[in-house]
């Protein structure tokens, strides 16, 4: 090859050379770069742009530690009933359109269902027999009344002669009116008797099963056309305007506790929803088995989204205030154990992950204790898009 034609094909390789140098360079400005050992990423501003990255300054505020259970919402002692007939009896069939469903709202004093009373024939022979004895009893007051009134008439007409004396007159008075309250009263038992079986037989009495208080139907076990008697539970009201939650404290930790200081209570997996608990029972009794003590709380419900048997955690105060460090807890990626990870900017493209221990949190703050100090700037926007882009957690395809 002559010297003519060496120097093209020698500016050509320079040039493509150059081109895939650049090309690389692009490509690696492009690309978050880490730090195996502090965990570091860079970001073009264009890039931080892109995610929509904001940050926020870290905060040293006083705040209360505090001691975390898993707690479970139950209905409080005085805000619920259970509702059982007052007759052995019958469901009525008309009470299929009355009986509510389990969940359903009701209203005190509203009809839930109706009670036919019927007799067992134990119980039907019991009303024969009591029937036949308020008869003979009838019988035998009525003789007693005649004998009475006669001695009575007797009584008057020998007093009139001044053979027997006022007092007599008076004692013979007695045992006519005597007589005569006997006989009314077993004329009044065996009317009774009659009554029931006549009623039983031919037109059952009803009884009507009514809400004692408004509240939520929380067990029903009746249908109609059920036999029932006195000790059939057959609905359970629950007023949950205000409900109890229920936290076990193990017996470590219950001299660290402040059992007389109200507890922040949070649903699980909803963060946002945030409830006061104020105290009413201490927990003196530990279980054998579980060693721990059921503190118990009472919760203004009247929005309803507590439910009964919801899981939720309960942060009881434990000791003085203290200074803590704390970030907004959209800064925060969780990982499990009480720890995570917040990411810290150390320049205008400089990013550092930091582990932390979580505590506290409050008004949408939460407190961290690992290498963030007052005053860092902490990525609240963008958090769990710095989280994806770390290298070791990307797809090798992806690094």
């Amino acid at each position: 090859m002559t010297r003519a034609c060496r120097f093209p094909f020698f500016c050509l390789l320079l040039g493509l050379t150059l081109f895939a140098a650049c090309a690389k360079k692009e490509e690696q400005e492009e690309k978050p770069k880490e730090n195996e050992e502090t965990k570091t990423l860079t970001l073009t501003p264009q890039q931080q742009e892109t995610i929509g990255l904001t940050t926020d300054k870290a905060a040293t505020r006083a705040v209360r530690p505090v001691i975390t259970s898993f707690g479970r919402v139950i209905p409080r002692l005085q805000g619920r009933v259970q509702v059982a007939s007052p007759v052995v009896g019958r469901v009525t069939p008309q009470s299929v359109t009355l009986i509510p469903s389990l969940g359903t709202q009701v209203h005190k004093g509203q009809l839930l269902a109706e009670v036919e009373q019927t007799y067992t024939a134990p119980e039907q022979v019991q009303l024969d027999v009591g029937e036949q004895g308020a008869t003979g009893a009838v019988r035998e007051a009525q003789a007693a009344l005649e004998a009475a009134a006669a001695e009575y008439e007797r009584s008057q007409h020998l007093f009139q002669t001044k053979i027997i004396s006022r007092k007599r007159l008076e004692e013979a008075k007695a045992a006519w009116l005597q007589a005569q309250s006997r006989y009314e009263t077993a004329q009044r038992q065996r009317t009774s008797y009659h009554t029931a079986i006549t009623t039983s037989r031919e037109s059952p009495r009803r009884f009507p099963l009514t809400a004692s208080l408004e509240g939520v139907i929380i067990q029903a076990e009746i249908t109609a056309g059920q036999q029932v008697d006195t000790t059939t539970l057959l609905f359970t009201i629950a007023d949950l305007s205000t409900v109890w939650v229920e936290a076990p404290i193990f017996e470590g930790d219950l001299n660290k506790i402040d059992r007389e200081s109200v507890a922040t209570i949070r649903g699980v997996g909803d963060e946002e929803a945030v409830w006061s608990g104020k105290p009413i029972s201490a927990g003196e009794v530990v279980d054998p088995l579980k060693r721990a003590a059921n503190l118990l709380y009472a919760v203004d419900n009247a929005t309803g989204r507590l439910k009964l048997g919801m899981s939720v955690t309960v942060a009881v105060p434990a000791g003085p205030e203290k200074q803590a460090v704390m970030v907004p807890e959209t800064a925060l990626m969780e990982s499990g154990g009480g720890k995570g990870v917040v990411y810290v900017c150390r320049g205008p493209t400089l990013f550092i992950e930091e582990e932390v221990s979580i505590g506290v949190r409050r008004d949408g703050l939460v407190a961290i204790e690992g290498g963030v100090k007052e005053g860092d700037d902490i990525v609240v926007t963008g958090a769990p898009e710095l989280f994806g882009k770390m290298p070791a957690r990307l797809p090798a395809a992806e690094e």
